[in-house]
């Protein structure tokens, strides 16, 4: 009877530490016209390709603490930096790290991934080239912040 409820609560709490990590993200209409960066900043792009594994977790990508965008499953989107050195996160049962540089007028492609966990799938991010971000996102829906 013990074991049950102790089950229960688990599994309950699981379920609460998944939704909880959802990147809280809306759907966008992709540009016509490639993406570029703003006049004094840097564009860093962000992205997930599609994977079983992890498939239906997300999370949200912060830069200095602050949340700019969320990645699930098949998206990506697009982030207006100044320049200077970004301490990117994502989060879930750990906390990654990326330090991305930025240079006014340079375009950037952060590749996020899950990998497995203990209680849940972990996040990393990668920075790729320009050719293989390029290439990744044309097969991904794009997304942003939900306001």
């Amino acid at each position: 009877m013990k074991t049950t409820r102790i089950y229960r609560l688990l599994g309950a709490g699981l379920i609460l530490s998944f939704l909880s990590s959802c990147a809280t993200v809306e759907r966008e209409a992709a540009p016509s016209k490639p993406d570029r960066p703003e006049a004094g900043k840097g564009l860093v792009i962000f992205y997930r390709e599609r994977h079983f594994t992890g498939g239906g977790m997300g999370y949200d990508i912060k830069d200095n603490g602050k949340k700019i965008g969320g990645l699930s499953n098949g998206s990506y989107f697009v982030y207006q930096a100044a320049p200077g050195d970004h301490h990117f996160t994502a989060a879930t049962e750990v906390t990654e790290e990326k330090v991305i540089s930025v240079v006014a007028g340079k375009t950037y492609y952060v590749r996020g991934e899950v990998q497995v966990g203990i209680v849940m799938g972990r996040p990393h991010l990668t920075e790729v080239t320009n050719d293989e971000g390029s290439s990744a996102i044309r097969k991904l829906r794009r997304v942003k912040l939900r306001e």
